[in-house]
């Protein structure tokens, strides 16, 4: 068992073992030792494009969008939410495949357009948007804000005005119980996310006051990694509730519901899976009971589309011991993998690693896995039982297709951002350029 000591990683329990069977199996079907990628194998790709390196499975993420588009059902609407993954061509594919989107800042909305989304069809969601960026997505003919504020209301009606253009706003709902099962809330007593439920009749009010603004419905996000799909579908029954409340009071149409997301993945060893069949039959009946044909349903997801298609490929630079214990160094870390190092993570657990070149080593012994930043946060992994490696083995982490390099602090130590990599039917073709090490200089005067 692993020892307990300060900072250390709760990594001695093996993983999930059904979790990192599925994670497998959407990469591809192994019938070897060695982590393959829609057909290629993971060595192949790490000595074309080296490493550190993000691969995504064109199929993985295909397959995903299917599964939960015939989950929920042809009376949901799915958005993606771009902050999972800014990439453009995941963005493009998710698009063709039938997915809408959801954005958060004026670069996520300039993405959402370069992957072939229309404006009006477009999302604004996120707390602390500018007037900079509220006044340009209005130019550009955005077809939704979700509100978070009495001013934010006042500061989109502003510049709908100025620009001589009638906008629809979505008021966020911060409910007060929060979503169960989920590992970060974003809901509850206290948030500075949407507006408390008390005070969204006076929003809906200051909303009809606006010339220049029309009320869409209502939207709802209490928090993501979420588990439980019970608990998920009651949240949304809640809404669904105080929305129907709502139009009985004071007398306007609340035709769209945005009912939020987070579906969990798992992303670490011991986590469970979601039930998404059971999470598509809960919201069936809810939509059965309250659907109109002025009606629209919206669930948005992030993670639980683009995780699954991800892997990040780091090489081991040494290896050594120290303490009685083996300690693995790696050329990717927290910096471009910050979610896989427990970033943000009140408990850290040891990510869905596997030794690439052998996944069903039988001879497996304690190791402890970090990157090259000269910080301790820098660990993926600690007494972590894994076959042996040496320099120049490939690690791989499982269902990092979200919250890569978007989430973690690239900066640091200034090396170069890794490359991105589409894999489809065999063939691989970069869709984000490595960086340069000299990258760190741009922009900077002496």
């Amino acid at each position: 068992m692993q020892k307990c000591r300060p900072g250390c990683y709760h990594a001695a329990v093996p993983a999930d073992e059904r979790a990192l069977t599925d994670a497998l199996a959407a990469l591809d079907d192994h019938r070897d030792d060695e982590l393959r990628i829609d057909g290629l194998a993971a060595t192949e790709l790490a000595e074309r494009y080296d490493t550190p390196l993000y691969v995504f499975s064109a199929r993985a993420l295909d397959d995903r969008l299917a599964a939960v588009r015939a989950a929920l059902g042809a009376r949901v609407e799915l958005l993606y939410s771009i902050k999972a993954n800014p990439s453009l061509a995941v963005t493009g594919r998710l698009r063709r495949g039938g997915a809408g989107a959801e954005v958060a800042s004026l670069g996520e909305l300039h993405l959402a357009l370069a992957a072939g989304h229309d404006a009006p069809s477009l999302r604004f969601a996120g707390p602390g948007k500018t007037e900079v960026e509220i006044a340009a997505a209005v130019a550009l003919g955005l077809g939704t804000f979700h509100v978070e504020s009495h001013d934010e209301i006042d500061t989109i009606a502003a510049a709908a005005t100025a620009a001589h253009r009638r906008v629809r706003v979505a008021v966020r709902v911060n409910l007060p119980q929060q979503l169960a099962g989920a590992r970060m809330r974003m809901g509850g007593r206290s948030s500075r996310f949407g507006i408390d439920e008390d005070q969204v009749p006076a929003a809906i009010e200051r909303v009809g006051q606006h010339p220049h603004l029309d009320l869409a419905g209502l939207h709802v996000y209490a928090g993501t990694q979420c588990f439980d799909a019970g608990a998920f579908v009651q949240h949304a029954t809640a809404i669904v509730t105080r929305a129907a409340a709502w139009e009985r009071e004071l007398g306007v149409p609340l035709d769209e519901l945005d009912l939020g997301g987070g579906f969990g993945v798992p992303t670490s060893a011991g986590d469970p899976t979601f039930d998404l069949a059971a999470a598509g039959r809960g919201l069936g009946e809810l939509i059965a009971a309250h659907d109109r044909p002025t009606r629209r349903w919206f669930v948005e997801l992030g993670r639980y589309l683009t995780a699954p298609c991800g892997v990040y490929l780091t090489r081991v630079v040494r290896t050594k011991d120290s303490g009685g214990e083996r300690h693995v160094v790696l050329d990717g870390g927290m910096h471009q993998c910050a979610a896989a190092a427990g970033m943000g993570s009140v408990i850290k657990r040891a990510p869905l690693l596997v030794h690439a070149t052998d996944l069903r080593g039988e001879d497996r012994a304690p190791v402890s896995l970090g990157g090259p930043l000269c910080t301790p946060a820098d660990q993926f992994a600690a007494d972590l039982e894994l076959p042996p490696l040496a320099a120049g083995d490939l690690v791989a982490i499982l269902n990092a297709g979200a919250y890569g390099i978007s989430y973690s602090p690239t900066g640091f130590l200034s090396h170069a951002t890794p490359a991105e990599v589409m894999v489809e039917a065999g063939k691989a073709r970069v869709v984000r350029e490595r960086g340069d090490s000299r990258d760190v200089l741009r922009g900077q005067q002496p």
